[in-house]
């Protein structure tokens, strides 16, 4: 029974890393995308 608070813990944690990394990469690509097409610094 103490086991499935800490599984269902890391299980969340995991899941939010993956989120976080997705997104800081979509945000990443968006940006060299806009330098690139020269609208990042109007």
């Amino acid at each position: 029974m103490v086991a499935m608070p800490i599984y269902t813990l890391n299980l969340i944690q995991y899941i939010t890393l993956i989120f976080l990394s997705v997104s800081a990469g979509y945000i990443l690509h968006g940006i060299v995308r806009a330098i690139k097409d020269g609208t990042f610094f109007d």
